[in-house]
């Protein structure tokens, strides 16, 4: 194997900014530039070792089953602490993730709220810090990931290249609503996976504007920014699921369907994606077309049929819970 890493606290780390004012595409550099970062896991050579113990739960984690999200929040707990407790003069630390979009969680979502239930359980007396959980919005509930997407792409993040991600999150961070209560407190920002940094550097700017006293930021995977830069399908080649394992988790285990999910769903072909709906038991046909709706693909060019083939079956399962 030759990825350089550990599944274990890695020491924070942080980077020099580099002419951060001029007006240019940041760099891999910029992007993760002045800011402290924590991993459970550090890619820093390749090719990647797919059968890493660390992959081992990844694709079922960003598809939002439950046991999975679990699992790294477990192993993600003592980073918590450990950043908080290693920063003793400061106090209410707020956590938070990647801001929702169309009400739909992504698996950092899921992965924030578990840790701060965790954290919360499990907390030391007066030993621990405060903490407080705040989930970032949008400046609209309707907002969908649609609306910064360029039809012309890929609709899946983890296939665009280094300028592509810049431009997506910065249309994203566009529409975020500043929140008051981020001011003059420090922030434990949580994610699964920084490949380029480019939503780092959205995020950044956006606690800088709220007034934020510092930021950590945690992940679960962090990839070097050289490999990041020039090898960003890293990211969907971690989170691949083939389709038997996604149909068997989507149709059995505990879930909670994410963006990305919804996502792969609707970019099945229209027999793979009838096999996965004669699956799925009513409840969850009809949660995969409100969340198809709320994030827009009845608007999409390319997914007409998905989005009626969804329909058929949702209206299908009800018909027969009125019988």
């Amino acid at each position: 194997m030759n990825v350089r890493a550990r599944n274990v606290l890695l020491p924070r780390e942080t980077f020099v900014i580099r002419n951060a004012g001029e007006a240019r595409l940041p760099t891999a550099a910029d992007m993760t530039s002045d800011c402290e970062v924590t991993s459970l896991y550090r890619i820093s050579r390749l090719p990647l070792d797919p059968h890493a113990e660390i992959f081992r739960h990844y694709p079922a984690f960003k598809l939002g089953v439950t046991r999975s999200v679990r699992h790294y929040a477990r192993l993600m707990l003592p980073l918590v602490r450990g950043v908080t407790a290693s920063d003793s003069e400061r106090a209410d630390w707020v956590l938070t993730a990647p801001a929702l979009t169309a009400r739909t969680p992504a698996a950092a979502n899921l992965l924030c709220w578990e840790l701060f239930d965790l954290y919360m359980r499990e907390r030391d007396g007066g030993d621990s810090a405060a903490l407080s959980l705040i989930d970032i919005r949008h400046d609209s509930e309707s907002a969908t990931w649609v609306d910064w997407k360029d039809a012309t792409k890929s609709q899946d993040y983890a296939e665009l290249d280094f300028a592509d991600r810049v431009t997506e999150r910065e249309r994203a961070g566009r529409r975020m609503i500043p929140d008051a209560d981020f001011r003059g407190r420090p922030i434990l920002f949580v994610n699964d996976m920084c490949v380029t940094g480019a939503q780092q550097h959205v995020m950044r700017q956006y606690f800088e504007r709220a007034g934020a006293a510092c930021v950590r930021w945690l992940y679960v995977i962090v990839v070097d920014p050289e490999i990041g830069r020039t090898t960003p399908r890293i990211e969907w080649q971690i989170n691949f699921a083939p389709l038997e394992d996604l149909l068997r988790m989507v149709s059995r285990e505990q879930i909670q369907f994410t963006g990305k999910c919804v996502q792969r769903l609707m970019g099945l072909s229209i027999a793979e994606l009838e096999r996965v709906l004669r699956a799925l038991d009513g409840e969850r046909r009809t949660r995969l077309l409100e969340l198809a709706v709320l994030n827009g693909f009845q608007n999409l060019d390319g997914f007409q049929e998905q989005m009626e083939l969804v329909r058929s079956y949702s209206a299908e399962s009800t018909a027969l819970g009125q019988t």
